[in-house]
C-alpha cells in the first residue's frame, strides 16, 4: 500500500486562501491519504489555531508533514535559526512528525552542521527535511550533496526531500541528481514538468507516455512516502490520483 500525502498547494490557491487549509481535511482523508502537507504559505483567516487543526488531523488520522519557505542556510551561510525555531514551534501546535524547507545558501567552509545538530537534538520528535527547490543555489545538485555529505558526517538526523520537477527550474539534470543523492531520500513529491510556449509548467501526472515522473518513481525504493504536488482540478479527483499510486506500485 502506497503512503501517499496530500500538499494543499495541490489545490486552487484561490479557493485554499478563501476556504482555509483546514476545509480540506476531510476531503483529503476520505481520498484515502496516508496524510497531509500543510502549507506555511497557504495559512489565512480562514484557518482556526494550529492546535485545532492539529485536533482535526488527528481526529482523521492524518500524518502530518510541515512545509515551511524558508531557507535552512541565510545568505551569509550561517544557520537560520531563529526562523527554524519558529516553524519547529508551530510544527509542533500543528502535531507534525515532519518538517521541510529548502536548503538556502550552505557552504562547506562556512555552514556549521555542527550547530544545525545541536538545533535538531532539542527537538527529537521532529524530522527534519530538505528539499531542492525552484532556486539555482537551494536546488544545485553539488550544493544539496555536499551538505548531505556533511551532515552524514556530522550524524545529523536530516533527510531529502526529492521534488521530481523543481529539477527544471534549477536547470538540473534529473538523472544525475537520482545518481548523486538518491542515498539520502525519505520523501518524494511527485509533479511533471514541461515546457508550453518557452514556459515551465507544472501538469497532472499521466502514466505510460514516457513522463520523467515515472522514470524518478520507479529509480527510487518503493516505499517512499510521495507527495501529489501538481494541480488537483477538480479536487474531487484526489482520490483518483491515490489510486493511481497504489496501480503504479502494483506494476513495479
Amino acid at each position: 500500500m502506497q503512503k501517499v500525502i496530500i500538499p494543499l498547494n495541490a489545490f486552487n490557491r484561490f479557493e485554499v486562501l478563501e476556504k482555509g487549509q483546514a476545509s480540506f481535511i476531510k476531503l483529503i482523508a476520505e481520498s484515502g491519504a496516508y496524510g497531509i502537507e500543510i502549507r506555511r504559505e497557504l495559512f489565512s483567516n480562514q484557518d482556526p489555531t494550529l492546535v485545532s487543526m492539529k485536533q482535526e488531523m488527528e481526529q482523521h488520522q492524518l500524518f502530518t508533514v510541515y512545509s515551511a519557505p524558508i531557507e535552512l542556510w541565510k545568505e551569509d551561510h550561517q544557520l537560520n535559526e531563529q526562523e527554524l525555531t519558529t516553524i519547529f514551534q508551530e510544527g509542533k501546535q500543528l502535531g507534525a512528525k515532519w518538517i521541510k524547507v529548502s536548503l538556502g545558501h550552505f557552504d562547506k567552509s562556512q555552514s556549521s552542521v555542527s550547530d544545525l545538530h545541536s538545533f535538531l537534538r532539542q527537538h527529537p520528535e521532529i524530522q527534519l527535511f530538505v528539499e531542492n527547490d525552484q532556486t539555482l543555489h537551494g536546488g544545485n545538485i553539488t550544493n544539496l550533496q555536499s551538505f548531505f555529505e556533511s551532515a552524514t558526517e556530522e550524524n545529523a538526523p536530516v533527510k531529502m526531500t526529492f521534488d521530481a520537477g523543481n529539477w527544471y527550474y534549477s536547470k538540473q539534470y534529473v538523472r544525475e541528481a537520482l545518481t548523486q543523492l538518491s542515498q539520502y531520500v525519505h520523501y518524494l513529491h511527485l509533479k511533471q514538468v514541461d515546457q508550453e510556449n518557452g514556459e515551465l509548467v507544472t501538469l497532472p501526472l499521466r502514466k505510460n507516455i514516457g513522463h520523467s515522473w515515472e522514470m524518478v518513481m520507479n529509480s527510487l525504493p518503493n516505499g517512499l512516502v510521495k507527495a501529489l504536488e501538481f494541480p488537483i482540478e477538480p479536487k474531487e479527483r484526489t482520490k483518483e490520483y491515490i489510486q493511481m499510486m497504489t496501480e503504479s506500485e502494483a506494476l513495479l
